[in-house]
């Protein structure tokens, strides 16, 4: 073949070879995900027993134990739970979660802090509950102390109870449940809670 020929096939091609090189282009792209915001579970700036995921808040306890929820102001912080209990067994904080799907999150974390008297509690025990609460997560928190605390907690760190079924999925996730116990809390005590949310 001449040189002459040899370059116009060569010039022939060059269509092609935009063709493949924007197919090829095309092949390589990386999609950008972007990861999920952070999913407010409760401020508690409503001053009211309604959370930011448009459920209720409230205690749970059996006669004679106690717990009153409060929500009050606090500056530079708008409105916090106040949580007073008086127990001889349990009683708890619970938060309607209407289904929340916890898939894309990693963390639960919130604020916390005690008042030094009646006494500061040496635990405390969170519950994520689903299918009809059937299906129960536990976890624990330290450390606690008369001045607030941001608190994180791996999601993968909630255990199963022992007596119920573990969560077969993060999807459907109905209520979030501070629990206190007279064995680990103390009989009585009173806990402030503020900016609860699920985060990456």
């Amino acid at each position: 073949m001449s040189k002459q020929k040899r370059h116009l096939t060569f010039l022939s091609s060059i269509p092609w070879l935009l063709v493949l090189a924007l197919i090829c282009t095309s092949c390589i792209s990386v999609r950008r995900v972007t990861p999920a915001p952070p999913l407010v579970v409760a401020d508690f700036d409503g001053c009211t027993g309604a959370n930011n995921l448009g459920g209720d808040m409230g205690a749970a306890y059996n006669s004679p134990d106690s717990l009153k929820e409060s929500y009050v102001e606090e500056a530079n912080r708008g409105c916090v739970a106040r949580l007073q209990y008086e127990i001889s067994d349990w009683a708890a904080f619970w938060i309607k979660m209407l289904g929340s799907d916890l898939k894309p999150y990693n963390k639960l974390a919130f604020d916390v802090k005690a008042d030094s008297e009646p006494g500061i509690p040496g635990q405390m025990k969170l519950e994520l509950k689903r299918a009809n609460g059937t299906e129960i997560a536990i976890a624990h928190v330290a450390g606690i102390g008369s001045d607030w605390k941001r608190i994180r907690i791996d999601l993968a760190d909630f255990r199963p109870t022992g007596q119920n079924p573990p969560l077969a999925t993060r999807e459907g996730m109905e209520e979030l449940v501070f629990t206190f116990e007279a064995t680990t809390s103390g009989r009585q005590g009173v806990i402030y809670l503020d900016n609860i949310v699920v985060e990456r």
